[in-house]
């Protein structure tokens, strides 16, 4: 049974050393001396890179703006409280006539109100609002102490022309949609210029270390010379001319190697600002080490290259995104210049309720000086009684209507106002509206549009003249990256036979039949040849790079997730 665990025990242990190693911070790098690879070098720069994390607010702000802007159809939910009391002098005989004391009219209300309102897509509109008051009033042409009114009413609106489907919401709306895409097209690009710029500085940085050692190892081999002359010179062999040639020599491979620790020194400040930004003053006990360039195999396929890059260049689609963008104006312009025909319709009910008054006193009709009164109660039942002797002849003609119990409303409660709301038995009313207008001339929706339509042409005009410019920078890209294999092969070449030389020589110096003064030609020829060859294989890595970038896969072949690093930018919200 251990022998079975033991495998599995061992598979975890190594996993989560590799994701411990992969997962570095800046506290495991700073003041250390520490090995990175490429790759976490790229991990580091995508977490840490100061630039990266300014750009990575950019999605996140786009995205705020399309629910800005989609905000506008968010319903609105609105109340309204109103407490009013009014006072109206009495200038009518009719309000005396129903028994108002004093010489005005009071009223006070209360009035509550609750609605919802907003627009649809497409330029519609509605609106949906209850009303309610409570008056108690002396003024004797109403009814009810107190009375209650409920009132519910709603609308709709549709633009026929103007507005229809292109309102300022739908236009802002898609606008922000596509500015939205834009956005991450940009962060794409720019998160591939990150990239770019981390292992460009490692492969800097790498192959500094290359010269470094190089140099260091000028260095020895320039001291094992001079310790050879030196024993020469003793035994008289050779002049003290060549010794001094000797010292000469090796002062130049130590000026070269502090020159080499100085580049290394420089070209890691360069990286760790990449890939960390910390303070200038942490870089001095920190030591990177990294790995050696090397060749690997790439192939290079021009036409496939500007297909890749015609696909998934992020400034491609970001040039045809601002032409969409132009379209969608373009559209909206020409749209406004419309003349604007807008249609609607309403359907309301209305209540009422409330206890009935008081009925005021007999009302006197007729007489004069000398005729009798007659007096009627207008809300009392029965019929109209008169105020004189009823078997006067001036009566005996009259034909007394009898007078019903009123009924105005749906009960004396607040609530019975709105009781019969949905029902037949309740006030209903509707309307429908059409509502033309258009400005005579128009010129300035015109105007606007044309404006559109020439930011449209250059739109499309500059969308072509980024397709141009992709193709030639993929071009130069392939160009770069054969150049560059060309260029490390033939200085692997040189410098395996520069190598081969200087062996050769040496041994020639201790058979006696070279002088040193050759053997540091030869040296020199050497790390010469050594030192181009380091330089070709960073700019092979670095051209391997570039390519990369101008298809725009470099982030798919780093294995990196634009969809990851946008959304990284939101974890701080």
């Amino acid at each position: 049974m251990t022998r079975k665990l033991l495998p599995l025990f061992c598979v975890v242990a190594f996993a989560r050393l590799a994701a411990a190693q992969s997962e570095l911070g800046p506290e495991d790098i700073l003041g250390h001396d520490v090995e990175l690879t490429v790759q976490q070098a790229i991990a580091l720069g995508l977490q840490y890179n100061l630039n990266l994390q300014i750009v990575r607010n950019d999605p996140a702000e786009a995205r705020e703006r399309v629910r800005e802007a989609k905000g506008a159809y968010d319903p609105l939910l609105s109340g309204t409280f109103l407490q009013n009391h009014n006072e109206t002098p009495i200038t009518s005989q009719l309000q005396a006539l129903f028994g108002v004391s004093g010489n005005r009219t009071v009223d006070n209300s209360k009035n509550y109100g609750a609605g919802l309102s907003g627009i649809l897509p497409y330029g519609f509109s509605y609106s949906s609002g209850y009303t309610f008051q409570n008056l108690a009033t002396n003024n004797g042409l109403i009814a009810f102490a107190p009375q209650y009114t409920a009132t519910w009413l709603s609308s709709f609106t549709i633009p026929l022309l103007r507005d229809l489907y292109w309102d300022t919401p739908d236009y802002l709306v898609r606008r922000s949609g596509v500015e939205q895409q834009i956005s991450d097209e940009t962060f794409r690009s720019e998160l591939q210029d990150g990239v770019f710029l981390v292992e460009g500085s490692y492969w800097s940085l790498a192959a500094a270390r290359a010269l470094e050692k190089a140099t260091r190892q000028g260095v020895d081999t320039a001291k094992d010379l001079l310790d050879q002359t030196n024993v020469q010179y003793q035994v008289g062999t050779v002049s003290k001319v060549l010794v001094t040639q000797a010292e000469a020599n090796l002062a130049q491979r130590e000026s070269e190697h502090i020159v080499a620790v100085n580049n290394v020194g420089r070209a890691q400040d360069t990286l760790l600002t990449a890939i960390l930004a910390p303070n200038i003053g942490d870089y001095s006990s920190t030591n990177v080490r990294t790995e050696d360039p090397s060749f690997v195999d790439y192939p290079v396929d021009s036409n496939e290259a500007v297909e890749k890059a015609r696909a998934n260049r992020p400034e491609l689609a970001v040039a045809e995104k601002q032409v969409e963008e132009a379209d969608i104006t373009e559209k909206w312009a020409w749209n406004q210049k419309l003349p604007s025909l807008n249609v609607g319709a309403s359907y309301g009910m209305n209540g009422v309720s409330g206890p009935q008054k008081t009925p005021p006193g007999p009302i006197p009709i007729g007489g004069g000086l000398f005729q009798p009164a007659l007096s009627i109660n207008p809300f009392a039942p029965g019929s109209f009684q008169p105020a004189a002797d009823p078997n006067n002849a001036f009566y005996q003609n009259v034909q007394v209507p009898v007078a019903k119990e009123p009924n105005f409303g749906f009960g004396s409660s607040p609530g019975s106002a709105h009781n019969d709301f949905f029902s037949g038995d309740g006030f209903h009313s509707w309307a429908f509206t059409a509502v033309f207008s258009y400005p005579l001339g128009n010129d300035t929706a015109d105007a606007r549009w044309v404006q559109r339509k020439i930011e449209l042409r250059r739109a499309r005009t500059s969308l072509a003249h980024e397709e141009q410019d992709v193709v030639l920078s993929v071009r130069t890209a392939v160009r770069e990256l054969q150049s560059s294999i060309d260029a490390v092969k033939a200085a692997q070449r040189a410098r395996i036979a520069s190598e081969e030389t200087l062996r050769a020589e040496q041994e020639r110096l201790r058979l006696g039949d070279s002088t040193p003064h050759n053997v540091q030609q030869f040296q020199t020829d050497f790390l010469t040849a050594q030192g181009n060859e380091i330089n070709a294989l960073q700019v092979y890595r670095t051209a391997i790079t570039a390519l990369e970038r101008a298809q725009g896969t470099l982030l798919q072949a780093r294995g990196i997730s634009v969809e990851n690093e946008r959304e990284r930018g939101m974890d701080r919200f």
